[in-house]
């Protein structure tokens, strides 16, 4: 029986890896979506702290907040001052092009993320659970600034834990009883005889 082609069974060698995923296209509503948004401020690479990452400002401090937000302005003058040098030359070569390009693309996520500094400051102002935590105790307002700034896993473990604690100083300490002391009677081992002896004048009266 000749071999039919149609019929071949192409198989994957078990050597090889797995199949790499495909990446989904993006459609023109998201192409769209992007261009309207401009470039996503994901992180700002900064002169003391490094990469920060919009996701973590609201873990930040109010001082570590107003630090960040003072070296993104430090940023953003300088790129602005880059760009407007670049701007300026009307003969520059592709390689200062490119650089604009890049400069501007720079410039404007540094602006979204002085803006999301300058949203999450206003939100922490502005907070009315935190306004009401405030009128009622320090302990209270403690705990809400902790359910804003710790991240989820975080602060259920520290609350758990808290609330373990509280669990084990209420529970009512069983004290063992004492044993009672008992005192013995005191017996002699040898007892003094008692010995009556007729009064000597009632004896002389008989006589």
């Amino acid at each position: 029986m000749p071999f039919d082609k149609s019929q071949r069974v192409t198989r994957r060698r078990s050597s090889a890896g797995p199949t790499p995923p495909r990446r989904p296209l993006p459609t023109a509503h998201d192409r769209g979506l992007g261009h309207r948004q401009g470039p996503r401020p994901t992180f700002l690479t900064l002169r003391d702290h490094g990469k920060v990452f919009v996701a973590d400002l609201p873990y930040l401090s109010d001082g570590q907040l107003a630090q960040i937000g003072k070296e993104a302005e430090e940023v953003l003058v300088s790129l602005e001052r880059r760009v407007t040098e670049l701007e300026q030359d009307p003969n520059q070569p592709a390689q200062d092009r490119d650089t604009l390009i890049k400069a501007s693309t720079k410039l404007e996520v540094t602006r979204r993320f002085i803006r999301a500094i300058q949203d999450e400051q206003e939100q922490r102002r502005n907070n009315p659970a935190l306004r009401r935590a405030a009128g009622e105790s320090l302990p209270r307002t403690f705990l809400e600034v902790a359910r804003h700034r710790l991240p989820g896993t975080t602060f259920d473990s520290l609350l758990q834990e808290a609330l373990t604690a509280c669990e084990q100083r209420q529970k009512p300490v069983q004290e063992t009883p004492k044993p009672e002391k008992v005192v013995p009677l005191r017996q002699d081992k040898a007892s003094l005889p008692v010995v009556v002896s007729p009064d000597p004048e009632d004896n002389a009266a008989g006589a």
